[in-house]
């Protein structure tokens, strides 16, 4: 077989070789390979018009012996006699993956030329003899090898064919096949894991690639580009997707069979910056059976970009909801995170039946994450801005808007479940910690926002409850504590935000309640002191203090937090009020003084029981609680 000779005069191949041969749903007798070849410093020594080029195999129906396509790129990799002291980095594009033969060849090659790296993207893969075995082969050798995604063919495309100027116009299916040929070739290499490390045209088609430890889900890692479940590699994200898939996967039903690919279409806003330091949109996707989903993509990837200085604003549109151990890490990342506000719209509801999915949704909700459905806007933007649409329209589905308000119904059900979001009004007016109430005049009540967290600091509930006649709100926060049966072999941490600081009934009971479940850690933050001048509430906050409650006035940060959590904030910022420092300051200043007070424990015990607690109730206080 001989040579093609294309690459020697640096000819392109015409449109219809390579659609023909590199479509990724075909079955074609021949082999098609495209190279580049790169020399770190140093003259390479190459032939001119031969560090870029391409090679056909030769097939029995052709005079002459038959000869694989990749043994004709060795015979002209040795013939350029490169300097052993130089590194060469070579980049395949290949129709077919190499065949058992030929993939032991290489290998061979690669022990005996260690200063050449090779990595191998193929569009299908060859499944004829022991290929599985002299892929693996090939592997540990040091080659990478991955399946050719949208971005690889557009590649091939723009540098080896004659395109006439034309772009690139992807087939039907491209990214599906691409997706069931990563599975097949993760599956294939699943014995090693090797890392796609710092190859120039790696870099340059936006595909480096990254180690993250394995997740229980799947996700997006070496299944798109063909590497092992096991450890998946994170990769950066693609600008756009096909028009097919987007039709496909984004299609908002109610059930949706087939869809086993969550696609993470993302938008990164950061206040007062000029020129961003990496792309502000893209697009995440990940696939079934594999250990990163593309939330946790996007998560790996962007933590290396959060910047603590600045504050971010991102949006997800996304083909399917989080799943209950993304929620997790989501929420995880947005409690350390702080200066990062995340809204995501889905287009479909991801197994919402579950109660530990719904219970994920509650959880980002609780954190602070807007969670909505995709509207006719969303999808019209997503079509516009994370899709090659060839500047065609964007043109909705049958019962696109029907289906989104079906979501959008159960999606508030969901989050209906969960504690009722305190309105911006009621949070100013009752946390407020003005000593006096300003006209126009309104009753101050006690609200008790609670979080509790495991011990892997995970939050597992929280709420917000109100005092009602005759039971004050922190014994009915005390209520659903006991009720949720904790384990009490693990500790737990609760902290309470709360309008009016305990009255000596509820800090008895709250002693109580700690001495009781000795596992439990609790901390109280009070926006005001309540009966502050009176001893008997005195002695209660003192008791508190002395049974290592920790008892402390809600300062900016302790408002900010409750805001972020508690409050139907629509998006906005905390912005406080007016002398809300000078006002934490003065009431800090009290409680101090009130902790302070030279007693002991025995002191406060006797108290108690000389004062006979019995605090009035809610109806009966002049000073509303």
């Amino acid at each position: 077989m001989e040579a093609s000779t294309a690459p020697r005069a640096r000819c392109l191949m015409d449109e219809h070789t390579f659609t023909h041969n590199f479509s990724n749903h075909k079955r074609t007798h021949k082999t098609y390979l495209c190279y580049e070849v790169e020399i770190l410093h140093g003259d390479s020594g190459i032939p001119p018009d031969e560090d870029k080029g391409f090679l056909c195999n030769k097939g029995t129906d052709q005079p002459g012996l038959p000869c694989h396509v990749e043994l004709y790129l060795l015979g002209r990799i040795r013939s350029w006699k490169l300097d052993r002291k130089l590194h060469c980095r070579l980049t395949c594009f290949i129709s077919w993956t190499p065949c058992g033969t030929c993939a032991r060849e290489l290998a061979e090659f690669l022990k005996e030329n260690s200063h050449v790296s090779l990595c191998i993207f193929a569009s299908r893969i060859y499944s004829l003899n022991d290929y599985e075995a002299g892929l693996r082969t090939l592997q540990e050798a040091g080659a990478q090898i991955a399946i050719m995604t949208f971005k690889e063919f557009r590649h091939c495309w723009e540098t080896f064919v004659d395109h006439q100027g034309r772009p690139f116009q992807p087939w039907d299916e491209l990214d599906i096949n691409s997706q069931g040929l990563s599975k097949e070739l993760q599956a294939i290499l699943q014995t090693r894991q090797t890392r796609l490390g710092g190859h120039s045209q790696m870099r340059a088609l936006g595909e480096e690639m990254e180690p993250q430890r394995p997740r229980q889900r799947a996700g997006l890692g070496l299944a798109s580009q063909g590497g092992c479940s096991q450890m998946p590699w994170i990769s950066n994200p693609v600008e756009r997707i096909v028009p097919q898939t987007f039709s496909f996967h984004f299609k908002n039903l109610m059930f949706a069979s087939g869809r086993n690919c969550t696609y993470l279409c993302y938008q990164v806003k950061r206040k007062e910056h000029c020129s961003p330091v990496f792309p502000d949109k893209g697009v995440f996707q990940n696939e079934v059976n594999t250990p990163c989903h593309a939330e946790l993509c996007f998560l790996s990837w962007f933590n290396k970009r959060l910047s603590p200085d600045e504050c971010y604003h991102i949006t997800w549109f996304m083909s399917w909801s989080p799943c209950f151990a993304c929620t997790e890490q989501v929420a995880k990342f947005l409690e350390k995170n702080r200066n990062v506000r995340l809204s995501i719209f889905a287009a479909r509801l991801y197994y919402f039946w579950q109660p530990a999915v719904q219970q994920g949704l509650r959880r980002l909700h609780g954190v602070g994450a807007c969670v909505g459905i995709m509207s006719y806007q969303d999808f019209k933007y997503c079509w516009e801005n994370f899709v090659y649409n060839q500047r065609m329209p964007f043109k909705p589905w049958e019962k696109q808007c029907e289906n989104s308000k079906i979501l959008v119904t159960k999606l508030e059900e969901i989050l209906r479940n969960t504690m009722s979001l305190l309105k911006e009004d009621i949070f100013n007016k009752q946390f407020g910690n003005q000593p006096r109430v300003t006209a126009p005049y309104y009753r101050r009540k006690t609200y008790l926002c609670y979080q509790l967290k495991g011990p892997n600091g995970s939050i597992l509930a929280q709420g917000c409850v109100r005092n009602k006649k005759q039971r004050h709100a922190e014994i009915r926060f005390i209520d659903k504590i006991n009720f949720m049966n904790l384990n009490p072999n693990q500790s737990y941490e609760i902290i309470c935000y709360v309008t009016w600081s305990p009255c000596p009934t509820c800090a008895e009971k709250l002693v109580d309640l700690i001495n009781d479940q000795v596992h439990l850690k609790l901390q109280i933050f009070a926006s005001r002191l309540y009966f502050h001048w009176v001893r008997k509430y005195q002695i209660g906050l003192q008791y508190l203090w002395a049974s290592q409650v920790t008892v402390a006035v809600m300062n900016r940060q302790e408002f900010k937090d409750c805001w972020e959590k508690f409050v139907d904030n629509q998006g906005k910022d905390f912005q406080g009020w007016y002398k809300l420092e000078e006002y934490n300051r003065s009431i800090s200043r009290r409680l101090n003084r009130i902790l302070m007070q030279p007693l002991k424990q025995n002191n406060l015990e006797d108290s108690f029981r000389d004062l006979r607690l019995g605090s009035p109730s809610p109806s009966s206080r002049s000073y509303s609680r």
